[in-house]
């Protein structure tokens, strides 16, 4: 074996010290190459975020908005502050449109109202949410994935019964049924009973206390979120699912509210091991309630062939008829009680998760300034008839609704209906979603608007909230104004209507349930401001709850708590 040259021992000796210094200063480096690589993302990023010109028309491309971190795009700012983030980029993209980036995909954004008109409207074959409805039908709401097949064959026809709850008679025979429950109910949306045995159902999720005011009056103190949506759903879900169904699972919309608190987390597809207690008890409530579903469908089933004889499900010829309807399409193509249990559940979150809310929200508003409320209630008394009949006995009888002309509340009540509006477009925050399916032009109706370019496998969204909070289009956009939404004829008679508010979306996949939300949640209102003064906890100033975001309409961590006292009214021999 030869001796090593000294050359060779140099050339050792330093490779040994460039290791020796990589490993000392390999944080160093690790930090410098991270740093370098965060600025090409940059300068890279800026330099495609020009609009171009792209194909014919004139289309251009939709400006992207840079971005330092590779892969994850726009996904930290989202997470840290998503509302100051896509208001800020609002201003600066003033064309009303502009694309992020999500982990290498890219979203288009939309504020424009005509260009929102566009995309909601556009065909099918330009780009629909087919594919992420049957994504969230599996992750969110339990669908059985080896029925997915199924559930693609037989989506049209399940689509198109909900024409039922839409047009007349359906609409007509859901709304007469729900106002008939909320005239029974209306007297009891607080009871003075203390003891949870004696309560409703929607009094014992409120925290409800019996307690005597500084005037010597007796009123009920409660939590007003839990009562007002759980009254709601009480009240109007028996038009859909009957009367057995709420009977013999009174918990079931705890559950909803729990899933709707991770819906979120639900439709990534985490598993319920992830560490993250919103998303575990979501997937508990999700079992819980498909369990209680397949319940019911295994009594419908009996029910369809004549063999029910479960005194506890004894009424359940009072389904509606949107359910009776789906039984004909279960049977037709073999769906299991699993899939019908899954469909079902998405429809009662669906009709639960923010009517009931932007009520409580329309409550909140109203109750906050006593003109207003002295207004309203002025307004809807020809169409909510109150009376409280005069027995001559020591026990007066409590007043009574006898008369809800509901339509009369939607069509000439134009005050309490700006109201409705102004808080779905204030207390919502609701996107609608697309994934484009094949290269388009999208272009507004205004004349001389600017063509823009969307290309396959990107996707689209409605930004309904920047919209609504726009001062280019509302003035003093972050002020709740009851009557902004009124506009007068040349008689001084007023109408109020949703103007460029988009928050049901539009299309094909408008919500099937926008009819009946509007007359549901007008008389869910007006019934409680006929019957119930309702004031801060402690009679000091009303505090409006501070919005959380939620699917759609906004909810709150505050817990708003009320004193709540029986209106007086006139007696009536």
């Amino acid at each position: 074996m030869g001796v090593p040259h000294q050359d060779d021992l140099t050339l050792a000796q330093g490779e040994t010290g460039n290791v020796s210094f990589l490993l000392e200063h390999r944080w160093t480096i690790a930090s410098f190459m991270l740093c370098v690589m965060i600025l090409l993302t940059r300068i890279s990023s800026s330099l495609n975020s020009r609009s171009k010109t792209a194909g014919e028309h004139g289309a251009a491309t939709v400006p992207a908005v840079p971005y330092w971190l590779p892969i994850l795009g726009h996904i930290p700012n989202m997470a840290w502050d998503a509302d100051g983030f896509v208001k800020g980029l609002r201003a600066i993209y003033d064309c009303g449109i502009f694309s992020l980036n999500f982990g290498g995909t890219r979203h288009n954004i939309i504020c424009h109202p005509g260009l929102a008109t566009a995309v909601l409207n556009t065909k099918a074959s330009n780009a629909n949410n087919e594919s992420v409805s049957k994504r969230l039908m599996d992750l969110v709401f339990g669908f059985p994935s080896n029925e997915l097949e199924k559930y693609d064959v037989a989506f049209e026809e399940l689509h198109g019964l909900y024409r039922i709850i839409q047009v007349e008679p359906g609409l007509g025979k859901m709304v007469e049924q729900t106002a008939r429950k909320t005239k029974e109910n209306i007297n009891n949306l607080v009871t003075f009973m203390e003891s949870p045995v004696d309560q409703m159902p929607w009094e014992k999720v409120s925290n409800i206390n019996v307690v005597e005011s500084p005037n010597g009056e007796r009123v009920v103190e409660a939590s007003l979120l839990p009562l007002i949506r759980d009254f709601c759903a009480f009240t109007a879900n028996p038009s859909i699912m009957g009367s057995d169904f709420l009977e013999n699972n009174p918990q079931f919309f705890d559950d909803i509210w729990i899933l709707d608190r991770g819906f979120l987390l639900l439709a990534t597809g985490l598993p319920r091991w992830a560490p993250i207690p919103t998303l575990t008890r979501a997937h508990i409530a999700r079992r819980n309630n498909l369990r209680r579903l397949e319940t019911f469908h295994a009594m419908m089933d009996k029910q369809w062939d004549g063999n029910n004889d479960d005194p506890k499900w004894s009424s359940l010829d009072d389904v509606g008829d949107l359910i009776k309807a789906r039984m004909d399409i279960y049977c037709k193509y073999k769906l299991s009680i699993r899939a019908r249990a899954s469909i079902e559940h998405a429809l009662m979150w669906a009709a639960n998760a923010n009517s009931n809310s932007l009520v409580f929200w329309l409550v909140n508003r109203i109750y906050e300034d006593k003109a207003l409320l002295a207004m309203i209630r002025e307004e809807i008394a020809p169409y909510v008839k109150v009376e409280q009949v005069e027995t001559g006995l020591p026990i007066k009888e409590p007043p009574r609704i006898t008369s809800l002309d509901v339509e009369g509340l939607c069509d000439k009540c134009p005050l309490l209906k700006s109201c409705y509006v102004e808080c779905l477009r204030l207390d919502t925050g609701s996107w609608s979603f697309k994934s484009v399916k094949s290269d388009f032009v999208l272009q507004s109706r205004e004349k001389e608007a600017q063509p823009w370019l969307l290309r396959k496998g990107e996707y689209v969204h409605v930004a309904h909230d920047l919209h609504n909070t726009d001062p280019n289009h509302f003035e003093n956009p972050a002020v709740w104004k009851a009557d902004r939404h009124i506009k007068y004829d040349d008689k001084r008679v007023g109408t109020a209507d949703m103007g460029s508010i988009r928050p049901y979306g539009g299309g094909t996949s408008m919500c099937k349930g926008r009819a009946f939300a509007l007359k549901e949640v007008m008389m869910f209102t007006a019934a409680i401001v006929s019957m119930w003064d309702i004031e801060a906890a402690g009679g000091g100033t009303w505090k409006m709850p501070k919005h959380a975001k939620a699917t759609g309409v906004y909810s709150t961590r505050d817990d708003t708590r009320v004193w709540i006292k029986a209106r007086k009214m006139p007696a009536r021999g």
